[in-house]
């Protein structure tokens, strides 16, 4: 997996998956254009490209994509890690305007990025992979617009891979399970953490860098014949039920 030379753009960089993905990513040598909605926090590594974006506004993406083509001559792989959650309420208590910033997003922000990037991925046959969720696949209680809007993702990201064939771009999503990020550490208490643990097949919750393992492999030309996956990473949750002891 080996990216010396190729430019990956990755939003929601501040924190979490996102920077996660940005450390991964410049392991294997690519060029990273790290996007947040935070300010910059102190100096960027080199090969680090930080900016001030909002994925949820059109121009503020447009402005971004601009600067990223004229700092690297290209793009060839995007990464969208840009995400927020809900409060954890059941669904006839859950604020409309909750289900709108989810929508702004979690859903439009893909778009806008993919939207904008596409020319730049399509003169290098760049790669797209997007950050949906286990709740895409398995709804759970109490998220109901965080799930209706991951779902959209994942939908979209088959509708993109298909579209987008063509041009030669390849457009991948993960779904990760519960993983340990600064957005889930509100919710996920030491109760929630061991019942979880005994949910999963595998017994735990996750690290961020293991789901950016596999989000750098969907954008590595190891993965060059595969577009309109919608993989769970999630040590086996959607798989089915944990096996019983014998």
């Amino acid at each position: 997996m080996n990216l010396q030379g190729k430019t990956v753009v990755v939003t929601g960089a501040g924190s979490g998956i996102g920077r996660a993905c940005v450390e991964r990513f410049r392991t294997a040598g690519a060029n990273v254009e790290a996007w947040d909605l935070a300010p910059a926090d102190g100096p960027a590594p080199e090969g680090v490209e930080r900016r001030q974006v909002d994925v949820s506004s059109a121009a503020s993406v447009e402005a971004a994509a601009a600067q990223a083509g004229n700092r690297w001559g290209g793009v060839d792989a995007l990464v969208n890690c840009a995400g927020i959650i809900t409060p954890n309420l059941p669904a006839e208590q859950v604020d409309p305007a909750d289900y709108q910033r989810n929508f702004d997003v979690n859903l439009m922000g893909v778009v806008h990025t993919t939207r904008v990037l596409q020319p730049l991925l399509a003169e290098r046959r760049g790669a797209i992979v997007n950050v949906a969720s286990q709740a895409a696949l398995v709804c759970l209680p109490h998220q109901s617009a965080y799930s209706a809007l991951k779902g959209a993702v994942a939908a979209l990201t088959r509708s993109l891979a298909i579209d987008w064939a063509a041009a030669g771009i390849r457009v991948n999503a993960v779904c990760p399970g519960f993983t340990r990020t600064p957005m889930a550490a509100g919710q996920m208490t030491p109760e929630l953490e061991a019942a979880v643990s005994r949910r999963v097949p595998l017994g735990r919750v996750f690290e961020p860098e293991e789901i950016a393992g596999s989000i750098l492999f969907l954008a590595s030309d190891l993965a060059s014949a595969v577009t309109g996956v919608v993989l769970p990473v999630d040590g086996g949750w959607t798989a089915g039920e944990p096996a019983l002891p014998m």
